[in-house]
């Protein structure tokens, strides 16, 4: 791969550059995907109980005080 590249003038300080570019794009790669996986797990839960919560208050298993606290608690 080295001749090809250098065959294009990208020897040298070219190289370098496309070894940095490569090592950036892999770690925002994984930058990215670590994020986005525990920004989609802490949502998920949230919505899940702030939905689990609403449910309950309107089958009248609750009062509006406990929805309320439960609700503040949640956010």
């Amino acid at each position: 791969m080295l001749n090809c590249l250098q065959n294009f003038g990208m020897g040298g300080l070219g190289m370098f550059a496309w070894m940095l570019l490569q090592w950036g794009l892999l770690l925002g790669v994984i930058y990215l995907s670590i994020r986005w996986i525990r920004g989609n797990h802490s949502k998920s839960s949230e919505d899940t109980a702030v939905k689990i919560v609403r449910e309950r208050y309107a089958n009248g298993e609750m009062t509006e005080q406990e929805y309320n606290r439960l609700l503040e608690k949640l956010k």
